[in-house]
């Protein structure tokens, strides 16, 4: 009886909290917002000051919120464009809100095709961002994976996060074709890979979406058009800008896979579920004593002959350091104005150093260095003379790439080492013996890779990238024409090399492999000629040194020019 009463207690309570909480947003305040023309403003944000009711008005600018009190409330009514403004209820049931639009938002310049416009005069769909913004994302040194979540329209997906290889793939209102979606970049009015620049060299971010606002660009800008546009010197002291990140990264997402033990203990469940329909499935079986050893083995021979491998924790570091360390320095006089800038990019290697005792270091890594110098010449009261130098050197290193038969296939090896952390089953093989084999599994050779053989006896892959941009601007006022007349002359080069195959070549030099059956013990041999240490050379075989190719197919040199005569003039 006693419990029963307390129950009673606790709904008698519960009912009188709910219907407190319902009490004190009893009052309902109901309105219209418009601009300061009349129009009704579509998806306007009305809030309670202090609490944590808002609302949003409807297609017709009507909205309706529930506050505590008439009296002592306060809204706060915003929309984008518009001055947002606080309105005191003073005890009103109904209250209309018209905004004023925001004059200074409208008089800010927007980049747009082959020239500015101010947002008061743009009529297609651009969003615009600064380089402010995008050096919030600390420690991101890649424009492309800094756009991310700061531009509406813009999505963004990154598919690898190797070093070097951070890029991610850019959509623009989405995917609008099977093939390539990719927009249309330009670096200062020129088609350029968005990498060529660093983050704390960019100014601000166009984003050209609908169609009115790429037309200019013809069939290129289906897909969008991003403009870039980097710093530039103003006249006065010298300003030094510093600044360096250090940033911290591990492993994430990674699958979670039962042990040894717990695996073939869930197989064990299976098989006596399935034996009534199946009784051959008995043969799959694992008495418990073997369950036993595979967890805690009672000798080296039973440590390699059970084995129960964690293959996350042993490829993986437990974290990764990346540097980004950059210098700037601005200012002029009315001759010339300058901004100068130079970077350098550090992204370490996650996966564990394993040594091969062969003499050379394998991994992955990723350096850049980026320079830039922008200068602006005043000739004369009326002509501008604009030089844009700038350079990049990035080098990444891997292992080297190979399918397996010896033949040169990019990006196989990077995509088999982390087939340790997604498919090797903790049972199947050691990674490495006592005797320094390499653990394989014969019945699949080819279809399960050793993540641990592939790191330390990968050799070393050097990919070198190297950019150089030159751009030359002339700038001339024809006011003595007409008012708002202006010439505009650019011509561009563009060079781009890329080096591939300096490093350590190590593919015909395969160590000792073998497999131990866990039910009968014998072992299965790879490369059984092997004579010497498994830590060292096949007979009559070592690994060379490679000098390195041009890429031809990556080979580009382009040169740019555009004669441009505006007329801008109010009547």
């Amino acid at each position: 009886m006693e419990n029963v009463k307390k129950i009673f207690r606790c709904i008698s309570f519960l009912l009188l909290f709910i219907a407190g909480t319902a009490s004190v947003y009893a009052d309902t305040v109901r309105g219209t917002v418009v601009d300061d023309t009349g129009e009704p403003l579509i998806g306007a944000t009305i809030a309670l000051k202090g609490g944590s009711a808002a609302t949003a008005s409807d297609i017709d600018g009507n909205y309706s919120l529930q506050v505590p009190d008439l009296k002592t409330a306060v809204l706060k009514v915003s929309y984008v464009g518009y001055l947002p403004q606080e309105i005191k209820v003073n005890g009103r049931s109904t209250v209309d809100v018209t905004l004023q639009t925001n004059a200074e938002q409208l008089e800010e310049v927007v980049v747009v095709g082959y020239g500015q416009q101010k947002k008061a005069s743009v009529v297609g769909a651009i969003t615009q961002t600064t380089g402010e913004v995008l050096e919030r994302a600390a420690g991101i040194h890649d424009i492309s994976a800094a756009l991310t979540g700061n531009l509406p329209g813009v999505v963004t997906m990154q598919s690898s996060g190797m070093p070097g290889e951070e890029s991610a793939k850019i959509t623009i209102r989405g995917a609008s074709s099977w093939n390539n979606s990719d927009p249309l970049v330009l670096v200062d009015g020129i088609e350029r890979d968005m990498n060529s620049v660093d983050v704390g060299s960019v100014k601000s971010i166009s984003v050209l979406k609908d169609a009115s606002a790429t037309a200019v660009y013809g069939v290129k800008g289906a897909n969008g058009v991003i403009l870039i546009t980097t710093k530039r010197g103003e006249e006065g002291r010298a300003k030094i800008d510093v600044s360096f990140t250090a940033t911290l990264k591990s492993a994430s997402k990674l699958p979670n896979k039962f042990d040894s033990f717990d695996a073939l203990a869930a197989r064990n469940k299976a098989v006596v579920h399935e034996l009534g329909l199946m009784p051959s499935s008995w043969s799959y079986m694992t008495p418990y004593e073997t369950l036993l050893k595979y967890r805690n083995p009672a000798n080296l021979e039973e440590f390699e002959r059970y084995p129960n491998v964690d293959w996350q924790d042993y490829l993986f570091k437990d974290y990764a350091m990346a540097y980004n360390g950059a210098v700037s320095i601005s200012g002029g006089t009315r001759f010339v104005k300058y901004f100068a800038a130079i970077d350098f990019v550090h992204e370490g290697d996650l996966f564990r150093n394993f040594d091969n005792h062969r003499g050379y270091e394998t991994g992955f890594g990723y350096n850049r260095i980026n320079a830039r110098s922008n200068l602006d010449f005043q000739l004369t009261k009326t002509t501008v003379f604009k030089v844009n130098l700038s350079g990049s050197n990035g080098q990444k290193r891997s292992t080297w790439p190979n399918d397996g038969s010896g033949f040169n296939q990019s990006n196989w090896n990077d995509v088999q080492v982390w087939a340790g952390a997604y498919n090797i089953a903790p049972n199947v093989f050691r990674p490495v013996y006592a005797d320094g084999s390499y653990g394989y599994y014969p019945a699949f050779s080819s279809q399960v890779a050793n993540s641990a053989d592939l790191l330390a006896n990968g050799g070393a892959f050097k990919t070198t990238a190297t950019r150089i941009n030159t751009d030359f601007v002339l700038e001339q006022n024809l006011d003595f024409i007409t008012k708002g007349l202006n010439f505009r002359g650019m011509i561009s080069w563009d060079n781009q090399f890329r080096e591939q195959g300096r490093g350590v070549s190590d593919l015909y030099n395969g160590p000792q492999y073998k497999w131990i059956d866990p039910a009968t013990g014998a072992v299965s041999k790879k490369n059984p000629t092997e004579t010497t240490s498994q830590f060292d050379y096949l007979p009559g075989s070592k690994w060379s040194t490679q000098a390195g190719s041009v890429s031809d197919g990556n080979t580009l040199r382009n040169l740019n020019y555009q004669l441009q005569l505006n007329w801008n003039r109010e009547f």
